[in-house]
């Protein structure tokens, strides 16, 4: 569908002074190479770019602001360029200019040489490229030049025409006019390059859409999709006159006319649903409450990437969702904590779920071979091509996962950022932090105590790119923020553990992930257990507390216990796969780890001498508990009969 270009030039005309204050972009080898690439005699340095002007000996220097520019008009620029294309199909048809406008100023019944256009576009084309007025496109030039003024009737370039429009919309002095134009058409005929740009300095532009409501910010996001074509998957094709979006109760409205009719919903529409030959209205209000407003920046976070509607006081604003509000508080209260206890007890999923619920996670497992460079980074060869095509050994920096955490936390102070760190104690972890040891000590608010010098120059170098490209402030000293929290898991139970020294543990709180069986989202299963006097039918919560029970009464420490999630649901959804569970992990994990220091009779009969005498005849429904587990799982389970056994095995 063709919006009308003054609806839509008016969403920038309309922006208050404080909308185009943009920063100074800091441009990387990468961004260079693909805005060298655009259909223009570019060169791109740091923070500017030269052009020369094509036909001429001239050149011009341009801001890297310019660059915010093309993301921020990229909406009108589609649009103006979905008009070009219907203009294109009547030159292709008609060939005279003379022709083509006497089409346009007669707005000719006939539809023939425009295909698959509505009504309303329909209308809405005739009034753009009516030679007769400018007043609906913004009072820019006609495309087609001299009709009934002068002898010759020609047609101004496509470039020329969109530039013409696209910089009504701009407050910028005509002498800068065209070069803006100039670059905003070639990055519009040029996606990898815009790609580029917006992935690497989207976040730097204050806002895309500004509303003083929510239905007109709405409006506009929805009708820059629907030009884009992704809103048909969001709208099934139907005889209702709603539709809804997801969860969201009748948020479309179907009418056969490019007016709502219906004082619930925005006027005029967002888009023509070819399908239905219908025209779409949004309903209004649908970013009155904060709720509501989540769920409708989640569902438009699927179509228009990185971006999310956010709020303040006085309006309504769309912006990259990498982009931080600063006015909004900076994230404080970030510590380093671990989370310990018996395997199976949940540590992992807390941390996830709960200590970095709404959090950015950057997540990395220590082992015995993790050192202080995987964890930081270091410079490291990659293979690249010389000019002459002949392949050449350079090195780069490669940020370890702390490294990442620290540039995200700097980057966005107001998001709470998490550093997971799973089995921190199977590596030698002072070791592995080395310097950065200084800075976990924190203060009240969170940040780092003290501030240490980088002992790699590469690393701080790396930092300080990343920070310049979201413009954020640069560091000349690491430090830990107070958004940026280090949460860990360990079990010291597991033997391929290192010790901690009493100083690094210090700098840690330590929290006791409990053993609990109540938790409903234990999984539960039914094992049938073969004793000296008969078999038995007992749940997976019953046996595990029953072999707990008795590890205790031995005195083993509770951080070598079973926990409730050692065996997963999928460990147990079937009958043959839970026999092999318990015989593969849980046997394994009490034998090798849990009594090889007390004996295995403690559990198991003691006519087994070996783990595997005892698999194979658990295998075969074979007794291989000792007496005093067997006592209590006659006392906890279900004794089965000879005969349910028989009548089971027949079935």
């Amino acid at each position: 569908m063709l919006s009308k270009i003054n609806t839509v030039g008016e969403w920038y005309t309309n922006e208050p002074d404080t909308s185009w204050e943009l920063p100074e972009l800091n441009f990387d080898n990468e961004a260079k190479s693909a805005f060298e690439s655009l259909e223009l005699d570019i060169t791109v340095s740091d923070s500017s770019a030269r052009i020369r002007i094509a036909g001429s000996d001239n050149h011009a220097y341009i801001s890297s602001q310019y660059f915010l520019y093309v993301i921020k008009l990229a909406p009108l620029s589609y649009l103006i360029n979905k008009y070009l294309e219907r203009f294109d199909q009547v030159v292709q048809a008609m060939i005279k200019p003379d022709d083509i406008a006497q089409f346009i100023s007669a707005r000719a019944a006939s539809q023939s040489k425009i295909s698959n256009i509505d009504p309303y576009s329909l209308t809405n084309f005739y009034d753009v490229f009516d030679v007769t007025t400018a007043d609906n496109r913004l009072k820019a030039k006609e495309i087609i030049n001299g009709y009934g003024k002068t002898a010759t009737t020609k047609l101004r370039s496509n470039e020329d025409f969109f530039k013409s429009i696209l910089l009504k919309a701009l407050p910028i002095p005509n002498n800068s006019s065209g070069m803006l134009g100039a670059l905003t058409s070639a990055f519009a005929k040029n996606k990898s390059a815009y790609n580029v740009l917006v992935d690497k300095y989207n976040a730097y532009l204050p806002h895309v859409f500004r509303g003083e409501s929510g239905d007109e910010l709405l409006f506009m996001i929805l009708s820059t999709l629907g030009w884009q074509g992704k809103l048909d998957a969001e709208l099934s094709s139907t005889s209702s006159r709603f539709a809804d979006w997801r969860a969201l109760d009748k948020a479309f409205l179907f009418s056969p006319t490019p007016v709502s009719g219906n004082s619930g919903y925005i006027e005029e529409p967002i888009h023509y649903h070819f399908p239905s030959h219908q025209y779409v209205h949004i309903k209004k209000g649908l970013l009155d409450t904060d709720e509501l407003r989540e769920s409708v920046s989640a569902l438009i976070s699927n179509l228009w990437d990185n971006m999310s509607i956010q709020k303040d006081d006085d309006a309504f604003f769309f912006k990259s969702s990498l982009c931080f509000d600063s006015k909004s508080p900076v994230f404080k209260g970030a510590a380093n904590k671990i989370f310990y206890g018996a395997p199976g007890t949940g540590k992992s999923h807390k941390v996830h779920t709960i200590e970095c619920n709404g959090a950015e996670k950057i997540v990395t497992v220590f082992h015995p071979d993790t050192q202080y460079n995987d964890f930081v980074g270091s410079l490291k060869p990659q293979m690249e091509s010389s000019s002459d095509g002949q392949p050449v050994v350079t090195y780069q920096y490669r940020p370890g996962p702390f490294t990442n955490a620290l540039v995200k936390a700097k980057s966005y102070p107001v998001k709470h950022v998490c550093l997971v760190i799973e089995e921190i104690n199977r590596a030698p972890a002072a070791a592995v932090f080395g310097e950065l040891f200084q800075l976990l000590d924190r203060g009240n608010n969170g940040q780092s105590t003290y501030k240490i010098d980088a002992t790699d120059p590469d690393m701080l170098t790396y930092i300080n790119e990343q920070l310049r490209l979201v413009g954020a402030s640069e560091l000349s000293q690491l430090e830990i923020p107070s958004n940026l929290s280090l949460l860990a898991t360990m079990n010291s139970s597991d033997q391929a553990v290192m010790p901690m020294d009493a100083a690094f543990k210090r700098r840690w709180s330590f929290q006791y992930t409990d053993i609990d069986f109540t938790n409903p989202d234990v999984p539960n299963h039914n094992f049938k257990i073969v004793t000296s006097g008969g078999e038995y039918d007992i749940s997976w919560i019953e046996l595990a507390q029953i072999i707990n029970d008795l590890l205790v009464d031995c005195n083993v420490a509770e951080d070598r216990l079973i926990g409730p999630f050692f065996l997963t649901e999928k460990e147990m959804n079937d009958d043959s796969i839970a026999k092999e569970s318990l015989s593969g992990k849980l046997f394994v994990y009490l034998w090798d780890d849990v009594l090889r220091h007390i004996g295995p009779k403690k559990i198991f009969s003691p006519q087994f001498k070996t783990f595997g005498k005892l698999s194979s005849a658990f295998r075969k429904d074979n007794a291989v508990f000792n007496s005093l587990v067997e006592e209590r799982v006659a006392e906890k389970g279900r004794k089965i009969e000879v005969a349910e056994t028989t009548k089971d095995a027949t079935e």
